[in-house]
């Protein structure tokens, strides 16, 4: 058998067309290897392909930067510009202007959740429910992004508060990467109620049942927010009034 090979081909592939030639070989020929094969599977832990351990990292990415980046950078960029101050003096609360704020983030972090889901086709088997817990998912994100907007004075401080938290809002999904790790470990962060939720509908075929307990805490969580947001925006609306 005379073979050809092209001068840059890697060296694995010309190993791999040699021993496929030889197996093939033997195998027309009636012989028997002289060796036997057993493909042992080191870590004693079911093997996650990496793709399944990537998209909770691709769905936290998703929902948390679209659903608190937006908002948050917006009313930051409200308050260097002044204006503010000025939507404030208007017909409109500041709580309705932070309402205003949050539901673009909430729009932009679903919108990006389910291209993500649909790029992976990770649907599962119940799209409606799914949909569900990423619009909680959204809403608990744009909650943190327009209480951070509230509190910050300039980008600077916001992407610099953004950074030193990452670590509290990804964890969970770092914890998913790598199985070795007690998965109870992601119970201690919050964005963990908005992927496990996903995960188990999206790859798990759960129903509401399954998820319920994790998304009663979503929800008690977004409660929490949304009342420290609403302090929040009494205290800014008497400091405005004030001055």
């Amino acid at each position: 058998i005379s073979v050809y090979v092209w001068g840059e081909s890697h060296l694995q592939n010309r190993v791999i067309l040699s021993s496929a030639i030889v197996n093939g070989t033997r195998q027309i020929g009636g012989q028997e290897l002289p060796v036997e094969i057993v493909q042992t599977v080191l870590g004693g832990g079911a093997n996650v392909p990496w793709e399944k351990r990537l998209l909770p990292l691709m769905v936290l990415v998703t929902i948390l930067y679209a659903g608190s980046i937006v908002p948050a950078s917006s009313m930051v960029m409200e308050k260097m510009k002044r204006t503010l101050t000025a939507l404030a003096i208007s017909p409109a609360t500041l709580l309705e202007i932070f309402a205003a704020k949050g539901l673009l983030g909430v729009v932009l972090s679903v919108l990006t959740g389910v291209m993500i889901l649909f790029l992976n086709r990770a649907f599962g088997g119940q799209p409606v429910l799914l949909l569900s817990v990423l619009v909680l998912g959204a809403v608990f994100s744009a909650a943190i992004g327009v209480l951070l907007g509230a509190l910050v004075k300039d980008t600077n401080t916001l992407f610099a508060t953004m950074k030193s938290i990452g670590i509290l809002l990804y964890a969970p999904a770092f914890v998913y990467m790598i199985p070795s790790l007690p998965q109870w470990i992601g119970r201690l962060f919050p964005t963990y109620y908005i992927i496990e939720p996903v995960l188990q509908i999206a790859q798990n075929d759960a129903g509401l049942a399954g998820v319920a307990p994790d998304l009663g805490i979503l929800l008690g969580l977004i409660a929490l927010t949304f009342v420290v947001l609403a302090r929040v925006a009494a205290r800014t609306q008497e400091a405005q009034a004030s001055a």
